[in-house]
């Protein structure tokens, strides 16, 4: 099983806008045909209803092998400000359509979907704020965090890789940071293999970090000539870089 990484694909109401990130996914659908992909947010730039229905348009054809997480700009008005109706049209017009397996808007808890001996875990890590000076920051919540440590527990043989938006290791950042990313450190530790994320829009990779085997940030994608390619072969795990 193969599994691309991208992310921010950041679609706009206008068409003229989406031509890198159209022509991105037209370039994966070609070339990958057989490759799962994993998308960590920002699939619309600030939510609008048409921007939803232009990226379901172009992630449509990928029904069924595409997994996604929302990211800030999915939810609120430039990324800033939270918008329970904004997240709702995530669940509605790109989730469900989709094929996840369970909702992101509202007190959630992690969408799991399994595929080839595969579990892909999937956290909504967008803070519901009104407030403006909160910016672009990030928090899983108590909730998702009790529901995870308590997935983790369940004793199975599956690789599992776990994606959301917000980068974890942005500190002291206000504007950025991922407010509970020692809590979710806590609990990730030794207990998933991969983990994949966006928001920064820098490519960046680590090995063994938390002990978990690859740790991926992507960049904003579209435009982009490589993405993180993850290999699942008889429980073994490869990482590498692939041309888009």
């Amino acid at each position: 099983m193969k599994f691309l990484h991208i992310s921010d694909l950041h679609f706009h109401r206008d068409g003229e806008n989406n031509q890198d990130a159209n022509r991105l996914l037209k370039n994966i659908k070609e070339r990958y045909p057989d490759h799962a992909v994993i998308i960590t947010g920002d699939i619309t730039d600030d939510g609008h209803r048409q921007q939803y229905q232009n990226a379901l348009d172009a992630l449509g054809a990928f029904a069924g092998r595409v997994f996604i997480a929302p990211g800030n700009h999915d939810f609120g008005a430039a990324g800033h400000l939270y918008s329970r109706k904004k997240a709702d049209l995530f669940d509605d017009m790109l989730a469900a359509p989709l094929g996840q397996r369970g909702f992101f808007s509202g007190n959630n808890t992690p969408v799991i979907n399994d595929i080839d001996g595969v579990r892909l875990i999937a956290l909504d890590t967008n803070l519901e704020t009104n407030h403006p000076f909160d910016f672009a920051c990030g928090e899983i919540g108590f909730n998702q965090l009790f529901a995870l440590d308590k997935i983790l527990d369940r004793a199975d043989d599956r690789v599992k890789i776990l994606f959301f938006h917000h980068h974890p290791f942005i500190y002291n950042n206000p504007f950025m940071e991922l407010r509970d990313a020692g809590k979710l450190a806590r609990v990730l530790y030794n207990r998933v293999d991969v983990i994949l994320f966006g928001h920064k829009h820098e490519m960046m990779d680590w090995e063994n970090r938390w002990n978990i085997k690859y740790i991926l940030a992507s960049d904003n994608s579209p435009g982009k000539s490589k993405a993180g390619e993850i290999t699942v072969e008889n429980g073994r795990i490869g990482m590498k870089y692939v041309e888009i």
